[in-house]
C-alpha cells in the first residue's frame, strides 16, 4: 500500500542544509512584496522579505545594534549565505539562522500592521515561511519564545533541564550542550564519548548521596551507566547480555538518553543537598 502524501511530505528525507535552503528562499530570494512611495502610493516592484525590511525598517529595528544593512547583520550573525556551506553546515548556525530569520518574520508582520491592505503579491508566503521554520526549529528539538519587552524572538533547546544543569555546572556546559544536538542524533558512539565525560561528574556527588532518600535513584544512574554499555565494554555481564546488548540501535539510543537525563536529574538533587544543611538550620531557627 503507498503512503499518502501527508505521511510523506513531513521532512521525508531530513537534510539540514536543504531545509534550511528552503526558508533562505523565501526569505531572500522570492519576491513578493510590494511598498509604498513617499506620496502613499503603492508600488508593485515586487521586492524580497529581506529587501523589504532594508528599505522600510531597518534603520529603526531594536534589533540592528550598529549594523547599517541586513548584508552585514547576517555577517556579523555568522549567517551570510557564503558561510552556508552544505558540507560545512553545523546545527548552531542554522540555529543562529532561524532566530534571525523568525525576528525578520516578526518585523515584517510588526510593520505591515499599519498597511491600508496587503503588500504581498501572495499572501501565504509569509505564513509558509513561518511554518517552515517552525517545523524545522522543532525538528532541531526547540522551541521559539518571544520577549515582549525587548520584542525579540529567540530560541531555546526544549530540554530545560539541560539548560538549567548547564548554567550550573560550567564545567560540564560544553558536554551537555553538544549531547543535544542533532549532530550526535543515531551518533551511539560519540553519545556514549559524551556520557563517559558526565559520569566523572556524577561520582563526585557520590558520598553526598549516601543516607538520603535519593540514593536509589543515584545508584540506579550508576548502574545504567556501567550496563549499558557507555563506559566499558560488558559482552561478559549477564544483565547487559540480557538486556542492552540484545537492543538494535534505535533502542539502545533511548537508553542513552534515559540515562542522560537521570544523570541530570542527580546534579539537581545533588545542589539541592548541598543546601540541605542551610535549609535544615533554618528550620531549626539556628541559622
Amino acid at each position: 500500500m503507498r503512503k499518502r502524501i501527508s505521511e510523506r511530505n513531513n521532512f521525508p528525507d531530513f537534510d539540514l542544509y536543504n531545509e534550511y535552503l528552503k526558508i533562505d528562499v523565501l526569505l531572500s530570494e522570492v519576491k513578493t512584496v510590494g511598498i509604498y512611495n513617499k506620496y502613499g502610493k503603492f508600488i508593485p516592484d515586487y521586492f524580497t522579505l529581506e529587501e523589504y525590511i532594508q528599505y522600510v525598517c531597518f534603520n529603526n529595528w531594536n534589533l540592528r545594534g550598529t549594523f547599517i544593512s541586513i548584508e552585514e547583520m547576517r555577517s556579523g550573525l555568522g549567517i551570510a549565505k557564503e558561510s552556508m556551506v552544505r558540507d560545512k553546515i553545523e546545527e548552531n548556525q542554522v540555529l543562529d539562522f532561524l532566530q534571525y530569520a523568525l525576528n525578520c518574520v516578526y518585523r515584517v508582520s510588526y510593520s505591515m500592521k499599519r498597511a491600508k491592505e496587503s503588500l504581498f503579491s501572495d499572501d501565504t508566503i509569509l505564513t509558509m515561511l513561518g511554518e517552515n521554520i517552525e517545523k524545522l526549529i522543532d525538528k532541531l528539538n526547540c522551541a521559539p519564545k518571544f520577549d515582549k519587552d525587548k520584542k525579540e524572538v529567540f530560541i531555546m533547546y526544549k530540554n530545560a533541564t539541560a539548560t538549567v544543569v548547564a548554567n550550573e555546572c560550567i564545567d560540564i556546559k560544553d558536554s551537555i550542550a553538544e549531547y543535544v544536538l542533532i549532530n550526535n542524533r543515531g551518533d551511539l558512539k560519540r553519545k556514549a564519548e559524551i556520557l563517559c565525560t558526565l559520569y566523572k561528574k556524577l561520582e563526585i556527588y557520590s558520598d553526598l548521596f549516601k543516607g538520603t532518600t535519593y540514593k536509589n535513584m543515584y545508584d540506579d544512574t550508576k548502574l545504567l551507566f556501567n550496563k549499558s554499555g557507555v563506559r566499558h565494554n560488558v559482552e561478559k555481564d549477564k544483565i547487559a547480555c540480557a538486556t542492552f546488548l540484545a537492543m538494535n540501535d534505535q533502542e539502545l539510543e533511548r537508553w542513552y538518553d534515559k540515562i542522560f537525563n537521570m544523570f541530570l536529574s542527580c546534579v539537581i538533587i545533588a545542589k539541592y543537598l548541598d543546601d540541605k544543611k542551610e535549609i535544615e538550620d533554618i528550620k531549626r531557627g539556628i541559622a
